[in-house]
């Protein structure tokens, strides 16, 4: 896969994310390939995103969506829920984990980490983790509000989520010209 110049595009969530289902199954890649998903599900800091346990993704019955529960230690939000998509779920599931935190390193028995991390996903793919962050964050502001991408990135303010995704005046002028014309 080539290097992605601007990533924000809808166009490259989808070719990373069909990158990554297909390596997925590649044993070599497919832990950093389940993180680059629920990273661009959910918008998780990599920090919070290699903290997650087993028991932290589940499919909700009653609302028929797959959720993520995690916790962001940056803003001290102790539950903070995101949907990941049926195929995060299904990769998420292929690995078979007992319990215990997802991102173990099997032959080690400890965590991944930050750098290993950052490493593979900036050599394989030529962006750091956390665009991933930006991506999911302008997803959601695609189809939602900027109160919507506040809550998704667990922000505490809103001009936190203003100043993160660059929301401009003019972009905002021309999302709702239609209504003027």
């Amino acid at each position: 896969m080539k290097s992605i110049e601007r990533i924000e595009t809808k166009q490259n969530y989808e070719t990373i994310k069909a990158d990554a289902l297909e390596r997925f199954n590649d044993i070599k890649y497919s832990y950093e390939c389940l993180a680059i998903l629920i990273g661009l599900d959910t918008g998780l800091r990599v920090s919070d995103l290699l903290r997650l346990k087993v028991s932290d993704i589940s499919y909700n019955e009653d609302s028929n969506r797959y959720e993520c529960k995690s916790y962001i230690k940056k803003t001290n939000v102790s539950e903070h829920t995101t949907l990941i998509s049926r195929e995060t779920y299904k990769a998420f599931k292929t690995l078979c984990l007992d319990s215990g935190y997802i991102f173990t390193n099997p032959k080690t028995n400890s965590l991944f980490t930050r750098i290993w991390l950052s490493k593979r996903t900036n050599l394989r793919y030529g962006f750091s983790f956390h665009t991933l962050r930006k991506i999911s964050a302008k997803r959601i502001l695609e189809v939602g509000t900027l109160a919507d991408a506040k809550r998704h990135l667990a922000h505490k303010r809103i001009s936190s989520t203003d100043a993160y995704l660059k929301v401009s005046e003019k972009n905002s002028l021309d999302r709702v010209s239609s209504l003027y014309n």
